[in-house]
């Protein structure tokens, strides 16, 4: 029987069909395969999580046989994590200059609990081409943070030329402000709704233009000011983003 205390030291990985009921899994996927064997090394008695990405529960798996065109595994016992916020918490995100600011982006707020990713193009954005394969490898380090972090269920990314504000406007929208005037708050004396979902949204280099800020503006967003200091869009939303959900 597995000991379930050692249950958060042990590798976890995300399988998109493993059903809850399944006793057997036989993996036959070469990745995973040689990441088994190479980089672990597992035999025969050596236990890892399987979880599906959609619920609260991590499934205990362990070895039975191994080989170079499969792994066997059997289910020993389950546990149910209590590893996610129980309120959407999104980053609506313009397109930044660079990829890899996307993929720390996804990376770091993954960690700290975010539900859902919206990257859209604005006036100010950079010309940034984000082909099918580029796509494919930010979703795998989605996946991997959420492996990484203990987390349970898998955060949305979607990708989009425009901004809809059509689906915002009855949830919680907060846009971080350059200024502290009479309209904007301190980031500790923000009171949000939980009940709605609530939305960072974290401008590009150069900032939104006038036409964006206005538009946020008749839109009821509430306007944040964080401090004096020139904060990196990647470091404003990690902060706020962990004060909101420590705040609740």
């Amino acid at each position: 029987m597995v000991c379930l205390d050692n249950h958060f030291f042990m590798q976890r990985f995300h399988f998109a069909d493993l059903d809850n009921d399944t006793n057997n899994v036989i993996v036959q996927n070469k990745v995973f395969i040689n990441q088994l064997i190479k980089v672990l090394r597992v035999t025969p008695g050596f236990q890892l999580v399987l979880f599906s990405g959609e619920d609260n529960i991590d499934q205990i798996y362990e070895v039975v046989s191994v080989d170079k065109r499969e792994i066997t595994m059997k289910r020993v016992g389950h546990l149910e994590t209590d590893s996610e916020i129980d309120f959407e918490l999104n980053i609506i995100q313009a397109f930044p200059n660079k990829i890899e600011k996307i993929e720390y982006v996804l990376q770091k707020g993954t960690e700290i609990w975010v539900t859902g990713f919206y990257f859209f193009r604005s006036e100010r954005s950079q010309k940034l081409n984000l082909s099918e394969n580029k796509i494919e490898r930010l979703e795998r380090i989605i996946t991997e943070a959420t492996e990484q972090s203990g987390r349970s269920v898998i955060p949305k990314l979607i990708i989009e030329e425009s901004l809809s504000l059509d689906a915002c406007l009855e949830n919680e929208n907060i846009l971080f402000h350059e200024e502290l005037s009479d309209d904007a708050q301190k980031l500790k004396d923000l009171k949000l709704d939980y009940t709605k979902w609530i939305n960072l949204f974290v401008w590009p280099e150069g900032w939104f233009s006038k036409d964006e800020v206005g538009i946020f503006e008749k839109s009821s967003f509430k306007k944040v000011y964080l401090w004096d200091r020139i904060l990196r869009a990647e470091t404003a939303w990690v902060v706020s983003g962990f004060f909101i959900i420590q705040n609740k």
